[in-house]
């Protein structure tokens, strides 16, 4: 007969705000990550970028983008100020992934709304690229409206 011993993985692990341990990892809730879920998810993308948007071949000028994190009863978001050179608008951003997000569909104001998009952080670069898509109504001679939905690629550096 002989005795054995099962090792506790999770003996020794810390998971913070109320994280799970699961088999010697932690299962972190929604808002948090890392090794102990110590860390807020939107931290990475919060500070001054230094932004380029592109349309197919051409590229605007450069803006940058004030990334301010949304209220602890918004822990799956943050918001983009100065998005598109626009001044007062906060755009909505929505958490996907570990280091993604999409573009939450929002009208900006009476000529914009953004349908769409989504962006990723790469991890060994700190850049996020993507790419939105916005419905612009353009106002014509005659008084109506013409719908032109575009598509913007982007890269963030810091």
């Amino acid at each position: 007969m002989y005795n054995a011993c099962i090792k506790d993985k999770c003996g020794i692990v810390v998971c913070n705000n109320g994280g799970v341990c699961v088999d010697g990892t932690c299962t972190c809730p929604t808002g948090y990550e890392g090794t102990s879920c110590s860390k807020i998810w939107y931290e990475k993308f919060a500070g001054r970028w230094n932004v380029r948007d592109s349309f197919n071949k051409t590229t605007k000028p450069a803006f940058v983008y004030d990334i301010s994190v949304a209220g602890e009863a918004l822990r799956d978001s943050f918001y983009i100020a100065g998005f598109s050179d626009t001044v007062r608008v906060l755009v909505l951003c929505k958490k996907t992934a570990y280091r993604a997000f999409s573009f939450a569909e929002q009208k900006l104001d009476s000529f914009i709304t953004i349908k769409g998009g989504t962006g990723t952080l790469d991890s060994v670069s700190g850049v996020v690229t993507g790419n939105y898509s916005y419905l612009r109504k353009i106002l014509q001679p005659d008084t109506t409206t013409k719908d032109t939905t575009v598509t913007v690629y982007f890269s963030w550096k810091r």
